[in-house]
């Protein structure tokens, strides 16, 4: 199903600065890579590791504001009904959205391994801390720079998931549910824009030789 355009004046606007699907898979590479030239990769490295990669994975596939991620508990996911759910600050309210089967086998490995309890993600494995905004600002320049992509911030991911669903086709009310804003009017004013990927796929729908070769 093709993206529905809801209004032209705003697919006209510059579209919202976003982390693409490459860039995602590109960060979570270069934790592999940095755990590989540590001198000494201790099992501490291992965790921090994981904790990183299974933090990214949840910050794209759930839209969810960093400072709200960080504060979700291993029993915030219900992993037979494929669900989690996270205090979202700025609406003071509880949010469950689906998860998919890759992201809930992650998660299920991630706390298993680990054996987290509490924090999904602590400072340090079975600190009970929770992870603080200023490290995963610290952990995304880190991991940047290995991955040789431009610098990024966690808003970013919200925003990069918006726009990839938004590609896929997905309705606008689904993505504004996911990202938990008001309306579709606010999702709209964001994310309703042409990108190339949208161009591509409503193009050849309707034009599948633009040459004109057939």
């Amino acid at each position: 199903m093709l993206p529905s355009i809801v209004n032209r004046d705003i697919v006209l606007r510059d579209q919202v600065d976003h982390l693409t699907i490459v860039e995602f898979h590109k960060l979570l590479n270069a934790a592999d890579r940095k755990l590989g030239t540590l001198q000494r990769s201790s099992i501490r490295n291992a965790y921090v590791r994981d904790r990183n990669k299974i933090l990214m994975i949840t910050m794209w596939a759930t839209g969810g504001r960093v400072s709200d991620v960080l504060s979700i508990h291993e029993s915030d996911i219900d992993f037979e009904e494929k669900t989690i759910k996270f205090f979202v600050s700025k609406r003071k309210k509880w949010h469950t959205i689906s998860l998919d089967s890759d992201t809930t086998l992650r998660l299920s490995n991630y706390i298993r391994t680990w054996k987290i309890a509490g924090l999904l993600f602590q400072s340090v494995n079975g600190s009970k801390k929770a992870m603080v905004r200023q490290s995963v600002n610290y952990m995304l320049d880190d991991y940047a720079q290995i991955a040789g992509v431009r610098s990024i911030h966690p808003h970013l991911f919200r925003h990069g998931l918006a726009t990839y669903l938004l590609s896929k086709g997905v309705p606008m009310e689904i993505i504004a549910y996911r990202l938990k804003h008001a309306s579709t009017r606010t999702t709209a004013a964001f994310y309703a824009r042409v990108t190339p990927e949208i161009e591509r796929q409503l193009i050849s729908a309707s034009v599948p030789d633009i040459l004109g070769m057939d």
